[in-house]
């Protein structure tokens, strides 16, 4: 599947090698300002960076389990040279909650950087809700499944799933990409 959307007419994969650590975007462009808070996470960590975007007219959801390195020359070097890696999502929210726009999840497969990582996300963004316990995140966004890219490199890593209002305020963007890039160095 990833081989047809990255043949996809538009759709552009970015791959840079830095550091041993990494940030992924999987679905630039369609999880609106993902790839940017990645790569300027990315940048700002001298780490490594890989994402896939998608141009405004397509809306192609291609879940993250599907993402087959055997289908990209470059997502097979991005995962050879990191040890560790941070996806970062975008989604609504959690359904129902009072407090699903400053609601943030951290699944993924390394649980011990997932819990750094929310202590960094609490001290730097503290109006938002910050949750790394896999029993309270719903089961199709706790990003575990051994296939997603953020559990193949060694150290694992964390999905983080962004509610949209830290993605699309300048100021809490940045507080984000500032944590994000202490916890890669």
């Amino acid at each position: 599947m990833l081989d047809q959307l990255l043949a996809t007419a538009g759709v552009e994969e970015r791959c840079a090698l830095g550091s041993s650590f990494g940030f992924l975007a999987l679905h630039g462009g369609l999880e609106a300002h993902t790839a940017e808070i990645a790569q300027a996470a990315a940048i700002a960590s001298h780490a490594s960076y890989y994402a896939v975007l998608q141009p405004d007219d397509l809306r192609w959801h291609v879940p993250s389990h599907a993402f087959d390195p055997a289908q990209s020359d470059a997502l097979v070097a991005f995962l050879h040279h990191v040890d560790c890696v941070v996806s970062v999502h975008g989604f609504g929210g959690l359904r129902g909650s009072d407090d699903r726009w400053v609601t943030g999840l951290l699944g993924g497969s390394n649980r011990s950087l997932a819990a750094r990582l929310a202590a960094l996300l609490r001290d730097a963004l503290p109006g938002y809700h910050w949750i790394d316990d896999l029993d309270v995140i719903p089961s199709h966004l706790r990003g575990v499944h051994p296939d997603n890219p953020v559990n193949r490199p060694s150290g694992g890593g964390v999905q983080l799933e962004l509610p949209p209002r830290v993605r699309r305020t300048p100021g809490d963007a940045a507080a984000l990409i500032g944590a994000l890039a202490a916890v890669a160095r």
